[in-house]
């Protein structure tokens, strides 16, 4: 199997990397190097069903055929996380998953190497990764298993690429540390990305925790028949798959700057051909650009902002039409959290998105704008156990939810309780 081939490569590269270091540093098993956590999920939600009921609807858990209100208790998640130590400067990561609402409900989340030797003496630090993970690009995601740790719901940007980001890949860094400041930068060449594009381009954008998997799918809403033959694209998208044998690139820089305040920029092109089609999943050319910053103006306060922009593209040309599938894409969130005495924390996040599709839309329409407003408020009980509540509120326009009988415009509201656990 190629990805095992990659995977087996990648762990004989580091292993070679780190021939010399003290084994005394070797740790496979020790509780230190595995823990597990689990989310258990309370939610009620109206509006449209979720894409994982076949809708169009906008969050996570949807409402009923009705669009009255729905609700749920369940397992949302729970993840079984492998850290080993091979020597002080070599370590993996493993995160194996379970998702009830997808078709694999268990799965692999993330496994790759990492080099990390120590900072040379004059500031400058490198270090590298190998192997299936999501790329440096995400301010929200910073818990254990790529989590939010702010908000039960990550941002439309990261709701995305927690679906459709994830790749095989081998990453370089370096860094130089100046007194109060330091800059990093780093390049990647990946695999396995090649549907990125499918979720955005036909079911749009949409705010969710679920996080793909290795063997995992994702439906795609689906469309009377009279759109079908246009499509030709399975309902059931696989998010991590290579399709046209071409790796991609992406690129990032960083600056952490006095004051609390760190800005960065990145790229992503997966370099996809178009046109190969395999199991019913099509190549997609995806490009994005992408600006994150972070300011904590004090020990308790913190911003996040990110703004992404890109273009997909898919299928064969048709001459004097285009491409099948052409659309830009847009999207930003600004978030603001602030610790209340010593275990709660508030926070408020708005959301802007956008498709513009440039084909066919008198056949696909693709088009898509709308915002959503997200508040959380989290209360530890210690290090193990946190209390999550949220609020969800989607506004959206999807010319494309006309073809299921529904209404363009679309107001959807999600109300969320998660008990998180963590050993």
């Amino acid at each position: 199997m190629r990805l095992a081939r990659l995977l087996a490569g990648a762990a004989a590269a580091f292993l070679a990397m780190a021939a010399g270091p003290a084994l005394a540093q070797v740790d496979l098993l020790s509780p230190a190097v595995l823990s597990v956590q689990g989310d258990v999920r309370l939610s009620a939600a109206d509006g449209e069903p979720s894409w994982f009921q076949d809708g169009f609807g906008k969050t996570r858990y949807g409402g009923n055929a009705s669009h009255g209100w729905t609700t749920r208790l369940q397992l949302a998640s729970a993840d079984v996380i492998w850290r080993p130590a091979f020597a002080f400067d070599l370590t993996g990561y493993v995160d194996g998953v379970y998702q009830p609402l997808e078709d694999s409900p268990v799965g692999l989340q993330e496994a790759f190497l990492q080099y990390k030797p120590l900072p040379r003496p004059d500031g400058w630090r490198a270090q590298a990764r190998a192997g299936l993970m999501y790329p440096p690009l995400s301010l929200e995601n910073d818990g254990p298993g790529w989590t939010p740790t702010r908000t039960i719901t990550p941002s439309a940007i990261n709701s995305w690429i927690g679906e459709e980001g994830k790749a095989v890949a081998a990453e370089v860094k370096i860094a130089r540390r100046l007194d109060d400041q330091e800059v990093s930068a780093g390049a990647a060449v990946f695999t396995h990305d090649d549907t990125s594009g499918t979720l955005l381009s036909w079911r749009g954008w949409a705010f969710s925790d679920v996080r793909s998997t290795l063997e995992g799918v994702t439906p795609i809403p689906e469309v009377p028949a009279a759109h079908k033959p246009f499509r030709t694209q399975d309902y059931d998208s696989r998010s991590v798959d290579e399709i046209d044998g071409r790796p991609g690139v992406y690129a990032w820089a960083e600056w952490r700057a006095p004051y609390g305040v760190t800005a960065n920029v990145f790229y992503s092109d997966n370099a996809g051909d178009r046109t190969t089609m395999k199991d019913g999943n099509w190549t997609w050319d995806t490009r994005l650009w992408n600006l994150g910053l972070r300011w904590a103006p004090d020990a308790k306060t913190e911003l996040l902002a990110q703004a992404m922009t890109g273009r997909t593209v898919t299928g064969f040309v048709i001459p004097g039409k285009g491409w099948r599938v052409d659309a830009e894409f847009d999207a930003a969130y600004l978030l603001a959290s602030r610790k209340v005495g010593r275990e709660d924390l508030v926070t408020g996040r708005v959301d802007w998105f956008e498709v513009r599709d440039a084909t066919f839309q008198a056949l696909d329409d693709n088009n898509e704008h709308g915002w959503a407003l997200t508040g959380d408020w989290r209360h530890s009980f210690g290090e193990h156990l946190a209390v999550l509540v949220e609020v969800l509120h989607v506004e959206s326009d999807r010319p494309s939810r006309i073809y299921v009988g529904d209404a363009a415009q679309q107001s959807q509201t999600m109300v969320q309780t998660a008990l998180k656990v963590a050993f």
